[in-house]
């Protein structure tokens, strides 16, 4: 082969391969544009957890820990006007409590940080005085200082929220007027400590954040009492009229999302 045949053939050899570099390259650079890059928000990378699903569809074998009924008060399940199972706590007149005790399979511990949730709808007279409409519940009763750190009730037509001290004395951090025969949602996010400096409660009505007596959004108390303390939900007191109480979509997690609903 002559010398000029040879370097025309070295050229295109090296032109061949070249092209076949950039092509390579252009192929790559092509991947990296097309592949979707994700990005993580603060936070985002929280894993959700729920602890403990109330739901009435579950039946009550798998939900309470006990059913407590004084008098001829009853605990049923009905459809609601969304298509939704929900509990029922009958209280009838000349009757003391229709209550359950829950969360079956769950226990909250010191240092725990929960949040309760959940949604009801009080068939009640407006200015009917009840002992509570939720309990977070001292077990055992005997040698508890608290009986009950927390506990929803009816009263002169409020709605109240209220903590007891370890010396059983009574605060009402929040209060509204009394919605009766209207669905309310409530979230409850606690601290669960028996230190009245480290255990704390925040408090959500309707999906909104309440700011509580003390003016903030927390309440800095003590939330465990001897040796546990369970959720008890239903209708305690007001034994002068019959009072309905319907309760659905109750869950317990470790964050506000899980419990709310």
């Amino acid at each position: 082969m002559k010398k000029n045949q040879l370097m025309i053939v070295v050229l295109m050899s090296g032109s061949l391969l070249l092209s076949s570099c950039e092509k390579e390259k252009s192929a790559v650079a092509e991947l990296k544009l097309s592949t979707p890059v994700l990005k993580v928000s603060p936070g985002e990378n929280q894993v959700a957890a729920v602890l403990f699903n109330g739901d009435a569809s579950r039946g009550s074998e798998n939900v309470w820990k006990a059913i407590n009924i004084e008098g001829t008060g009853a605990l049923s399940t009905v459809t609601d006007e969304t298509g939704v199972l929900t509990w029922k706590f009958l209280k009838p007149l000349n009757s003391h409590r229709t209550e359950v005790r829950g969360a079956k399979n769950f226990q909250a511990a010191e240092g725990d940080e929960i949040y309760i949730g959940f949604t009801s709808k009080l068939l009640i007279p407006s200015n009917l005085k009840t002992e509570a409409i939720f309990q977070w519940k001292s077990y055992p009763t005997e040698g508890s200082l608290q009986n009950h750190p927390l506990m929803l009730r009816t009263k002169g037509g409020k709605l109240e929220l209220q903590h007891f001290d370890d010396s059983h004395v009574a605060t009402v951090p929040w209060s509204i007027n009394l919605p009766v025969n209207t669905w309310m949602s409530f979230v409850i996010r606690m601290k669960v400590s028996r230190n009245p400096s480290v255990g704390f409660i925040e408090f959500w009505y309707n999906g909104v954040k309440q700011t509580l007596a003390n003016g903030t959004e927390r309440l800095t108390c003590r939330t465990l009492d001897v040796a546990d303390c369970d959720p008890k939900w239903g209708v305690y007191g007001g034994d002068e009229a019959e009072v309905t109480h319907y309760v659905k979509k109750i869950r317990i997690g470790t964050t506000y999302a899980d419990a709310a609903q």
